[in-house]
């Protein structure tokens, strides 16, 4: 027995000292997935994106997550990039949307993202957040240790940092660049700590991260976690010695060409795409001045003030516009980060960061004016995407708090007052909520876990009361880390616990669609939802994106469907309501809807066709206890050419086979037409005609010919490029500089003592 001890005493010595945190932290991750990852929910957000399922429900069925996107895009696209990829395809263009649309270039797909891979599994979705909650956490455990945080605190900060509020809540791409945050400020810090002690590495690990949370997919939160990135690196400059600040501010440099250049095969995609995308509500007249209500305020401190996601009919406003949550514990420890005095710059930055962007959400003041000073900050929704930026300033903040808490003999006296003001702001937030709940009427069981989730603030902040009596005992600082990371679990928990037990999709119309659709398309009216169609391979004339291809949405609205809005959401609002609208927008532009290839419609069970459309030759061809399936009587063929004489014969959606007996004639293909797309007659490239507006067309000569198109991003060669020279210069500075000796150490200081 002693043997074995000492063996594995031995081993446990031999492990790199941050295996055990790495290992907590993966375990923390575990537990609060710990309902998806067991089986006893699923987190498959087809059950309340789309009307194709049945599902099991425990108490009630709740939304897991904030926004269905999470579905359309997330999932859906990303099952299509991972397909791509693993069948040797470049993910450059989803035929399966609407009339076809760039895949890369949309961004919210994280096409070119590595973790995006996960999502060819059948659980994909989980472990592609489960890993970005894994890097999230780890990266804040090192950035913590960069600043000279002991180890059980360091651990603690990255289980809190890990298990965030927007990684709680929102569930879609918006999350995805949210773990490379505290990648890249650590990476910032390495290279203060390389400019002064003499070191040549560390710009590596700044450039690596900025990339990733670009091709993470969603730019506006990469961008707004860049502006609080940059001021945490010009405040930590200030804060070194003179003489090496040019040598820092140079790497800073370096890293962030070299970041930007090895994001060149996702950023030019996109920049191509956006100059012939609708991009909805993302106009400065619009955006710009858009703010959180006032209610959402008090979700910051008490996340379920009003119950769990979408359950209060009455704040349903709310929770479309918010981003995330603080919690109770880690607001009034970053109360207390205040007033230390070490990093003291740094402090007050990260003070000012979240202050200023808590008054722009709710555009207090109008400060949300100043914001929009910022190139680019007016034409996002600043409200959502700005609170990761907050949530990673108020966990530094906090850890500083405790680490004061354990040395200071003064933040001892002041942490029973800061926790006080911590608690007078839960009890103002329960207090606002009241004319909100109000009225809203709960079952016994459901009033109940609606008071325990309430008290899970005023347990944390009763908590950190008590531990604060006995501030002299050496283990406290310990214990109040555990009260950060329990809430923080609790809060993450909540909205797994919320998601459907089993979920069992109908496969039969699916089936029946993959089976018999070919090449055409299908026209879903609320049964499987825009884009799911992507996920399943079917070719569905319904879209929801943004950005949205501006031909397509002006084709929507002059041809198909007039009274559509908004114009990038070709789908059903408003229920049977919806569904009647858009029958009658099929039935009035009947032959647009046929020479898009749409052959069926995809209705549910419970709807009768209008009479107009059966007159016309729609007919049911499948039926079952959810869905009916109607087949258009004269769709035009995907491959079809203005001659009669002429045949075509395709076995895939990139070639065709011509034959034209009796002279030239045009092929038309009802792909959406944009820069990027290429074709080639018998080996021959050829130019492609824009038909409609929107369809493709070439000229075939007479006899026959064997036709190809092709997609790549204008300019995707030159980017690229781009990227491998970046990726060189990375991985040869790193051969170089770890071949030559570094510089005598200048200004040498206990890491984080600045």
């Amino acid at each position: 027995m002693n043997t074995t001890r000492a063996k594995l005493v031995a081993f446990y010595q031999r492990l790199p000292a941050p295996t055990m945190p790495v290992l907590l932290i993966i375990l923390a991750v575990v537990a609060g997935n710990i309902m998806y990852i067991s089986g006893l929910a699923s987190d498959d957000p087809i059950a309340w994106t789309a009307n194709i399922s049945h599902h099991l429900c425990r108490v009630a069925c709740g939304r897991p997550a904030i926004d269905p996107n999470v579905g359309y895009l997330t999932q859906a696209l990303g099952h299509l990039a991972a397909l791509d990829i693993l069948h040797g395809h470049l993910p450059w263009w989803n035929y399966f949307e609407g009339l076809g649309q760039p895949l890369a270039g949309e961004m919210q797909s994280a096409a070119l993202f590595p973790l995006t891979l996960l999502f060819a599994t059948s659980n994909g979705l989980l472990w592609f957040h489960v890993s970005l909650e894994v890097i999230a956490g780890v990266s804040t455990y090192f950035l913590a240790k960069r600043l000279a945080m002991p180890t059980f605190l360091a651990t603690g900060i990255g289980v809190v940092f890990a298990l965030n509020g927007t990684f709680a809540w929102l569930g879609n791409s918006v999350l995805n660049p949210v773990a490379f945050l505290p990648m890249l400020l650590l990476g910032i810090e390495m290279i203060f700590d390389g400019a002064r002690s003499g070191a040549r590495r560390g710009w590596y690990v700044a450039a690596i991260a900025l990339a990733l949370s670009i091709y993470a997919g969603f730019p506006e939160v990469a961008f707004l976690d860049g502006v609080f990135a940059g001021g945490w690196a010009v405040v930590r400059l200030y804060m070194l010695p003179k003489d090496v600040r040019f040598t820092a501010a140079l790497r800073l440099g370096i890293a962030g060409i070299a970041g930007t250049f090895l994001a060149m095969p996702i950023l030019i995609p996109f920049y191509d795409f956006m100059k012939v995308a609708f991009v909805g509500n993302h106009l400065a007249s619009v955006e710009g001045m858009t703010q959180l209500s006032d209610h959402g305020a008090s979700m910051l401190l008490d996340p379920y003030v009003f119950g769990t996601l979408f359950s209060n009919h009455n704040a349903f406003p709310f929770w479309g516009g918010i981003g995330g949550y603080f919690g109770a514990s880690v607001s009034a420890l970053a109360l207390l980060g205040l007033f230390g005095k070490r990093l003291r710059p740094l402090r007050l930055y990260l003070a000012g960061w979240t202050s200023l962007a808590v008054l722009g959400v709710f555009n207090i003041l109008q400060i949300r004016v100043f914001w929009n000073l910022i190139p680019l900050v007016k034409t996002m929704a600043f409200s959502r995407y700005v609170m990761p930026s907050c949530e990673m300033a108020l966990v530094v903040l906090a850890a500083l708090g405790i680490m004061d808490f354990a040395t200071n003999a003064r933040a001892k006296r002041v942490f029973t007052l800061t926790t006080l003001v911590a608690l007078a702001l839960v009890v103002w937030s329960v207090l606002a909520a009241r004319t909100i709940n109000h009225g809203v009427v709960l079952t016994p069981t459901t009033r109940i876990i609606f008071i325990g989730l309430d008290a899970i603030p005023f347990l944390s902040i009763g908590a950190l009361l008590v531990l604060g009596r006995f501030s002299k005992v050496r283990v406290v600082p310990l214990l109040i880390t555990i009260v950060l990371v329990a809430e923080s679990l609790l809060l993450y928990f909540v909205p797994t616990a919320e998601a459907p037990k089993q979920i069992t999709v109908d496969q039969a119309p699916i089936e029946f669609l993959q089976n018999n659709q070919g090449q055409e398309r299908f026209l879903d009216f609320g049964v499987l939802n825009a884009n799911w169609g992507t996920q399943f391979g079917l070719n569905s004339l319904s879209a929801i994106d943004l950005p949205f291809p501006k031909a397509f949405s002006r084709f929507l609205a002059t041809r198909m469907f007039p009274s559509l809005t908004p114009l990038n959401q070709f789908v059903i609002h408003g229920g049977i309501t919806g569904i009647i609208a858009q029958e009658n927008a099929v039935l009035t532009h009947f032959s647009v809807y046929q020479a898009a290839s749409v052959k069926y419609l995809l209705l549910p069970n419970s709807i009768v066709l209008l009479p107009g459309l059966t007159k016309l030759g729609v007919h049911r061809v499948f039926e079952d206890a959810i869905a009916g399936i109607y087949e258009m009587p004269n769709p035009r063929p995907f491959y079809s050419t203005t001659s009669s004489t002429c045949t075509v014969k395709s076995a895939s959606v990139g070639a065709a086979t011509v034959t034209c007996p009796k002279g030239a004639s045009t092929l038309i293909r009802t792909e959406l037409s944009m820069a990027g797309w290429q074709a080639t007659v018998n080996g021959k490239a050829v130019p492609i005609t824009t038909v409609d507006g929107v369809y493709q067309s070439v000229t075939v000569p007479q006899g026959t010919s064997t036709v190809t198109f092709n997609f790549l991003p204008p300019h995707e060669k030159f980017a690229f490029l781009a990227a491998l020279a970046a990726a060189f210069f990375l991985i040869g500075s790193w051969i170089f500089e770890r071949r030559r000796p570094a510089r005598p150490a200048r200004h040498a200081r206990p890491r984080g003592q600045r």
